[in-house]
C-alpha cells in the first residue's frame, strides 16, 4: 500500500520504514511454525504420541481454504476471468500452486503467494516431525537437543538456498525465490522456538551452554529458561529489549544497506543482509512470547479485546486488503503512485474490515464449529464401541489387583503404555491452537 501510494518512493526516514514491513511475512512464519510444531516437539520430547498426521493435515484445509476459495473466487471473476480460459487455469490458483507457474499471481490476491508457501509448510511438517521424532535420544534432554538441532538444520539449509539462489549462476527459475525452500530458515526459527517452549523442566543444562551447573548442586529444580546465562536471557527473551533490538534492526534495514524500496531489482548481497535482518526481527519479536520469564508485558498486550478481535479477523484482513486496495484505485478514484497514503489506508481498512468480519462469522467460525462436531461425533462412536467390546469380552481373573485397593496396583499397560486413542483430539489446529500459544506464550 505504501509502494502504490507513493510514499516508499519520498526521501523521508518513514517511506523506508514502511517499505521495510514486509518483514511482517517473516514474523508470520516463524509464529506458524511454533504453534504447529510445538505439539510435535511437546510429544518426542516426553515420549508421547504424537498428533495425528491426519487429522493435523485436515484442520490446515479446514482452517485456510474455505475462506481462501471465497476470496479467490471473487477476485478471478472480477480481475481475472479474462485470463481464465480453461479449468486447469481455475485449479491453479484454488490448488496454491500459483507460485510454481511464471507469471501466475492473479490480480487482486498477489499476497496470497505467502499462503502457498505457508501450505507447503503444511505439508512438509509432518516429514520434519517425524524426522525429529526417528533422532531418538534416551532422555527427554538428549531428544530435547537433537530436535533443537533440526530447527538450527532447517535455518542452515534456509540460508544456503537464498545464497545459492542468487548467485549469479544459478539454474533456478525465476519463480523460486517463492518456493518454502527460500524460507526455511524462518520457518526453522519457529521450530526451534517451539522446541525451547518444550524444554523439559527440572534440568539445569542450557542448549546454549551444556552442562551449565556441572554436578547439580541447588539448580536443579530450575528449568531452561532459568539455567539460560542472564545476558542471553535478556538480550533474547526480555520483552522491552528483545522488541527495542527488532526496531533498530527494522531501522537498519530501511535504509539502502538492504537493497532499493521500489522494485528495482536488488544485489544478491542486499537480498540477503534484508532476509537475513528479518529472521533477526522475527526471532526478537517471537522469542518474548515464549520464554517462561517474560513477565506481563506480553499478557497486557494479548489480552486486551481490540487485539483479541483483530486476531480472530486477521485472516480475512490478510485475505481482502488487497482486493478492498483494487477497489479503491478502480471504483474510488485514487490514483496509483499519486494518492495520499493516509487516505488510502483509511479507505482500504473501511473495506477490508468489514469483508474479514463477515468471512470470519459466515466462513471460518461455521467451519470450526462443524470439524469440532464431527471430531466429537467420532469420538462418542469410537467411546461408544470401547464400551461395547468391554462388555462383551470376558473379564480375566486379576493378576496383580486387588479388589481391597485397586488404585494401588494399576494394570501393566496402564502404567507402561500411553493412551494411543485420548478422549479428545491431539491436535486441535485452527483457532485453538492459536488461543493456546497466546496463552501459553504470554504466561
Amino acid at each position: 500500500m505504501s509502494f502504490l501510494s507513493g510514499l516508499t518512493n519520498s526521501y523521508g526516514r518513514t517511506g523506508g520504514v514502511l517499505a521495510r514491513l514486509d518483514v511482517g511475512v517473516a514474523v508470520f512464519f516463524a509464529l506458524s511454525a511454533f504453534l504447529l510444531y510445538r505439539p510435535f516437539a511437546r510429544a518426542a520430547i516426553q515420549s508421547q504420541p504424537h498428533p495425528l498426521f491426519w487429522a493435523y493435515l485436515w484442520h490446515r484445509a479446514l482452517r485456510i481454504l474455505p475462506a481462501y476459495w471465497a476470496m479467490a473466487v471473487v477476485a478471478l471473476n472480477w480481475l481475472n476471468i479474462d485470463y481464465l480460459r480453461s479449468l486447469w487455469d481455475w485449479a491453479i490458483p484454488l490448488l496454491l500452486l500459483h507460485i510454481y507457474e511464471p507469471l501466475r499471481l492473479p490480480v487482486g490476491m498477489e499476497q496470497t503467494w505467502s499462503l502457498a508457501t505457508e501450505a507447503t509448510f503444511y505439508l512438509a511438517l509432518p516429514v520434519i516431525a517425524a524426522l525429529g521424532r526417528r533422532l531418538g535420544g534416551r532422555t527427554p534432554l538428549a531428544r530435547a537437543r537433537r530436535h533443537l538441532t533440526l530447527g538450527i538444520a532447517l535455518v542452515t539449509a534456509g540460508l544456503a538456498w537464498n545464497v545459492y539462489a542468487h548467485g549469479p549462476d544459478s539454474p533456478l527459475p525465476e519463480m523460486s525465490w517463492l518456493w518454502l525452500p527460500a524460507f526455511l530458515d524462518w520457518f526453522g526459527i519457529g521450530v526451534m522456538l517451539a522446541v525451547l517452549a518444550s524444554w523439559p523442566p527440572s534440568t539445569t543444562s542450557s542448549p546454549f551452554l551444556p552442562n551449565l551447573a556441572p554436578g547439580g548442586s541447588d539448580r536443579g529444580e530450575e528449568d531452561l529458561w532459568s539455567a539460560t546465562p542472564r545476558g542471553l536471557r535478556v538480550l533474547t527473551f526480555a520483552p522491552g529489549t528483545s522488541w527495542l533490538i527488532a526496531g533498530a534492526l527494522l531501522w537498519i534495514a530501511s535504509t539502502p544497506i538492504a537493497g532499493p524500496r521500489a522494485l528495482e531489482p536488488a544485489t544478491p548481497v542486499e537480498s540477503i543482509t534484508e532476509h537475513l535482518m528479518f529472521l533477526l526481527i522475527a526471532w526478537c519479536v517471537i522469542a518474548p512470547l515464549v520464554g517462561r520469564g517474560s513477565g506481563g508485558v506480553p499478557r497486557a498486550l494479548l489480552l486486551r479485546p481490540l487485539i483479541r478481535f483483530l486476531g480472530r479477523i486477521s485472516y480475512g484482513i490478510f485475505l481482502w486488503h488487497i482486493l478492498a486496495l483494487e477497489a479503491c484505485f478502480r471504483l474510488l478514484g485514487f490514483t496509483r503512485m499519486g494518492s495520499s497514503f493516509w487516505l488510502l489506508l483509511a479507505a482500504t481498512l473501511t473495506l477490508t474490515i468489514p469483508a474479514a468480519i463477515a468471512t470470519y462469522y459466515l466462513i471460518e467460525r461455521p467451519t470450526q464449529h462443524l470439524r469440532r462436531f464431527l471430531e466429537k461425533r467420532r469420538t462418542s462412536r469410537r467411546t461408544g464401541s470401547a464400551s461395547l467390546v468391554q462388555v462383551e469380552t470376558p473379564t480375566p481373573v486379576p493378576a496383580l489387583t486387588t479388589a481391597s485397593d485397586p488404585a494401588e496396583h494399576p494394570p501393566l499397560s496402564a502404567r507402561l503404555v500411553p493412551s494411543a486413542h485420548p478422549a479428545g483430539p491431539q491436535h486441535e489446529g485452527g483457532d485453538s491452537d492459536e488461543k493456546q500459544g497466546r496463552r501459553e506464550g504470554s504466561e
